[in-house]
């Protein structure tokens, strides 16, 4: 919310939390809530308060399906490109508010295509105009990345991309909720974005693909990556700031989201930074791990 103070609630253990995270997503959540008038033909018979959610509370099979219409509303697309008719869209993001989209530092820019400019909400298909989907593209106004990220390494590996207007939501479009606590009872997640649907298949799926991922402990992780410990992405090994996923036995992995309360909201508790081998056996991805991270998000987007 514009000009909206950070409260913070005084825990019982003596922590604080962020009380104005949680306000702000309750709010968000009521954007799948609609009025239709009652069928009921009656005078002052009212409207009847409808949800239009689109979240889809089934297991996933193995190696990941289509995501459906409103199932991920949060979902953002980062493009880059020199013209509006020469877009290429390379990254993921996750709307957290009415104008600010959180991804990874290293999407702030690519090799060939140079700096993000465009962020597209909304989108299903990447080709089909047919669909449910109702895409609304905006333009970057203003990139805001970590300031202790610092190549080659890739610890705080997080962005905040300010759109160019503020986001009118709806079913199809509105916010994610931000994971304020480290620990989590989930022992998995939803992965979301446009990836390959194996890596046998080197094109990249034009529709929005999810799947499920376990979500795995630092500890863990550590073994798997032991020989890039003390190198140039990862010189200090696995840190708090981080979390990995993915499927050990292989054959599926990648935008990490856990569904909890309030209603028909997600909470985003990793950001996509890096991978050995996607979908490989023993090849758990690293994540930005948001809950480090809460303090600087608010101070930026509730500032």
């Amino acid at each position: 919310m514009p000009g909206m103070k950070i409260d913070f609630c005084n825990q019982a253990a003596g922590s604080y939390l962020h009380c104005s995270v949680f306000a702000v997503c309750e709010k968000y959540s009521q954007a799948v809530i609609q009025e239709e008038d009652s069928p009921v033909l009656t005078p002052g018979a009212g409207k009847n308060k409808v949800s239009t959610c689109g979240i889809v509370e089934v297991p996933l099979v193995v190696g990941g399906v289509q995501a459906g219409p409103r199932e991920f509303p949060h979902m953002a697309i980062i493009g880059y490109g020199a013209s509006e008719s020469d877009i290429s869209w390379m990254c993921g993001g996750t709307l957290v508010s009415d104008e600010w989209v959180l991804t990874a530092a290293h999407c702030s820019k690519s090799r060939d295509k140079g700096p993000a400019k465009w962020v597209r909400l909304g989108e299903l298909n990447l080709e089909d105009s047919e669909d449910e989907a109702q895409p609304q593209d905006f333009t970057i106004s203003e990139m805001i990345v970590h300031p202790a990220y610092k190549l080659p390494a890739l610890y705080n590996d997080i962005a905040l991309f300010k759109l160019s207007a503020k986001v009118e939501f709806s079913a199809y479009i509105r916010p994610a909720c931000l994971q304020v606590e480290k620990h989590f009872k989930d022992t998995t997640g939803i992965a979301i974005g446009y990836g390959r649907m194996d890596y046998a298949n080197d094109a990249q799926s034009k529709h929005l693909l999810k799947v499920t991922l376990d979500f795995v402990t630092n500890t863990d992780c550590s073994k798997y990556y032991k020989h890039d410990i003390g190198g140039r992405q990862i010189p200090e090994g696995i840190r708090d700031g981080q979390l990995c996923s993915g499927v050990l036995e292989g054959g599926k992995d990648t935008c990490q989201v856990v569904l909890e309360k309030p209603y028909c909201m997600y909470s985003v508790v990793g950001v996509t930074s890096f991978g050995k081998f996607c979908g490989f056996k023993n090849s758990p991805a690293i994540y930005t791990r948001v809950s480090s991270y809460i303090h600087w998000i608010e101070s930026t987007v509730w500032k």
